[in-house]
């Protein structure tokens, strides 16, 4: 069965389409489980580096640590800035003030706070990865789905 797709999608939005209708694609239709590492980096941007040791029993905690809900998030999600003027993101809300000076003219003895095109960054959501060590986890709509990242994509 074919899914119809919105023409204006972009790379991202359409892998996330397929994850989410993954049961009623065709096989070949199916999203990839192995990408080049030159269409995972167009896919894909570093937003945080946890600390600390995490194992794959961890992934549904992570999961929820980088949610915007009544349960506590993790200190990482809560940090993370991203820059809508110059699509990038950021760790803390001082290195956000600091990033807004240099980068952008912006006056913190005029202006209170962080800029409004600097904000905290979404939620984690179907077709995000998590990276252990050299091992990729890939959110699914229920739970992790390891991929491959190097060699050829399927």
């Amino acid at each position: 069965m074919a899914v119809e797709e919105d023409p204006g999608m972009g790379p991202a939005s359409e892998l996330f389409h397929k994850i989410s209708v993954e049961s009623v694609l065709d096989e070949d239709e199916k999203p990839p489980q192995a990408f080049t590492e030159e269409r995972f980096d167009e896919l894909y941007d570093e937003v945080t580096v946890l600390d600390g040791e995490y194992f794959e029993g961890d992934l549904e905690d992570i999961w929820q640590g980088f949610q915007h809900n009544d349960f506590p998030s993790m200190d990482e999600f809560l940090e993370a800035r991203y820059c809508e003027n110059c699509d990038s993101y950021i760790e803390g809300s001082d290195e956000a003030l600091t990033h807004a000076v240099q980068n952008h003219g912006y006056n913190t003895e005029e202006e209170f706070g962080e800029p409004e095109y600097i904000h905290g960054i979404r939620s984690m959501s179907v077709g995000d990865v998590v990276q252990m060590d050299d091992v990729y986890h890939q959110a699914r709509n229920i739970g992790f789905q390891e991929i491959s990242i190097g060699g050829e994509s399927q």
